[in-house]
């Protein structure tokens, strides 16, 4: 007798990886072309601001012509606050005025059209912590918020920092938010990669004491993700193609590459998708 089986609810983890991130817009690309559901999003930095952005009603292409407009050197630079704040070399008022054009300022987690959450670390506790209501570009900052770069982030008398210290791939919320199968997409270059090589990347954190910071931020960010992923396995995990020597921040200006690494990606685990999803 024939059983007519309900089709899964999918859930997407997006990591973190900076400039990197811009991959999970190839991968939503795809995904939009081929019919494939979304159900749910969850994500570590980039990876969260990605997952509200699209949860926010912007299409990936839509993300793809606000993100390639913003590729020159020096209109990069235009986010530098001429004022550094206490804590950190950035005040991050002029990112968020940027990134209000992908969330906007007094956005909810409830006013999103699909369920969210964004993963970031209390630095008080020292524990990580789930953003799932209050103001959406509130939670993208945190989630962002790349310690010695950015300050904290208060929240409910936290101070937040980037996810991506113990969580960079948030496996597990997809399912807290009800999806039945998870498709995680892992954008963080290999440790052995020579992905700060000064003769390729020129930016200001590949040099001295940053560069030894941002290998060290890899190496941990990298073995903590290995940990996650064996407490709480994807039901796929998508790693684009990224060529290593796109860094985490000076990458933006490879971001049409980025973003096609992303689309790659989809496209050549595109049966196992459909497969896992029932697309």
């Amino acid at each position: 007798m024939f059983r007519w089986r309900k089709a899964p609810r999918v859930g997407l983890a997006l990591s973190g990886g900076g400039a990197r991130g811009l991959a999970h817009i190839g991968v939503l690309k795809v995904f939009e072309e081929q019919g494939v559901p979304i159900h749910a999003l969850a994500g570590t930095s980039m990876g969260g601001l990605i997952a509200a952005a699209y949860a926010a009603g912007m299409s990936a292409s839509g993300l793809e012509a606000a993100t390639l407009k913003m590729t020159n050197l020096r209109e990069l630079a235009g986010l530098v606050d001429l004022r550094p704040p206490r804590r950190g070399l950035l005040a991050g008022e002029r990112v968020r005025k940027y990134l209000s054009q992908f969330v906007s300022e007094n956005l909810t987690f409830d006013e999103l059209m699909l369920p969210v959450a964004m993963q970031a670390v209390d630095l008080k506790s020292g524990k990580e912590y789930t953003l799932r209501e209050g103001n959406v570009l509130d939670a993208v900052m945190a989630t962002s918020a790349f310690p010695g770069v950015f300050p904290p982030v208060e929240i409910h008398d936290c101070q937040l920092v980037d996810g991506g210290v113990l969580n960079n791939l948030p496996t597990e919320l997809p399912r807290q938010l009800g999806a039945d199968v998870v498709i995680a997409v892992y954008v963080t270059a290999a440790v052995d990669a020579d992905q700060l090589d000064e003769r390729s990347d020129r930016s200001f954190f590949t040099r001295g004491i940053a560069k030894d910071i941002m290998r060290v931020s890899l190496i941990v960010s990298r073995a903590m993700t290995e940990v996650k992923l064996k407490e709480a396995p994807p039901d796929l995990l998508l790693c684009p193609p990224i060529p290593a020597k796109v860094g985490v921040f000076s990458g933006f200006t490879h971001a049409a590459e980025i973003i096609a690494a992303g689309e790659t990606c989809a496209r050549e685990n595109l049966k196992k998708v459909r497969k896992i999803a029932r697309a």
